[in-house]
């Protein structure tokens, strides 16, 4: 059965690409991009655009095929036929994907084959909760339940504390300290940073807190059975 990959993994492995094409270190790119507009860019933030981790606007597209002498368009690596997963239900092959990047109509894919990641993701958020700007992950589900707190209250917890809940949180801090790193060892550095915000959650100040209404229990009586 065919199987897509998500767009986001595919611009990834297409940014990479075009930076190893120029002989570029992770940190001379930056330094390019931080020239073209990308202020807040560093290595590690290169890094993250690299392995998926980043959601790459169209504006820093737009700057990343500019920096590594490219087009848009030829950010997107694969072969012809390849699938590519804009939404669960939407797919397009990489070559309409390109074309219509350089002004060709496209036309989209009706999924057939297994669910891939997205939309297993779809899934599990019908249980609650988005990993859009402001809104609840998995992430942020795990924290509520190491905390012993609800989800909202979890999420109201990171929002006063941060200005953003914990999966952002963590992710902005990935992009600050993300060097050359390996999958796995981003997925090490992802746990060491998670685990750091929940010391962080659980140590914020009193006024920060919300209050937890505790069960009652009904009073005993002294003495024996009358």
């Amino acid at each position: 059965m065919a199987r897509a990959t998500p767009l986001r993994e595919v611009l990834a492995a297409g940014v990479k690409a075009a930076r190893m094409g120029l002989g570029l270190r992770q940190e001379d790119a930056a330094t390019r991009l931080r020239q073209l507009g990308l202020a807040s860019w560093i290595r590690g933030t290169v890094a993250q655009a690299e392995v998926g981790a980043r959601r790459l606007t169209p504006e820093e597209l737009v700057i990343l095929a500019l920096a590594y002498e490219t087009t848009p368009a030829a950010l997107v690596v694969g072969e012809d036929d390849a699938l590519v997963e804009l939404t669960p239900d939407t797919w397009i092959t990489v070559a309409d994907l390109r074309g219509l990047w350089s002004g060709r109509p496209a036309r989209i894919q009706a999924p057939t084959g297994p669910k891939g990641a997205a939309a297993a993701a779809r899934e599990r958020l019908k249980a609650g909760g988005q990993t859009r700007r402001g809104e609840a992950s998995d992430a942020d589900r795990h924290a509520a339940r190491r905390l012993g707190l609800s989800l909202e209250e979890a999420t109201a917890a990171a929002t006063k504390l941060w200005g953003r809940t914990l999966a952002e949180e963590r992710d902005r801090r990935l992009a600050e300290r993300t060097g050359e790193l390996s999958p796995r060892q981003l997925q090490a550095l992802r746990g060491h940073v998670t685990r750091e915000l929940l010391a962080e959650l659980s140590s914020r100040p009193q006024s920060t807190r919300t209050p937890i209404p505790r069960r009652t229990q009904p009073a005993r009586q002294r003495g024996g059975t009358q």
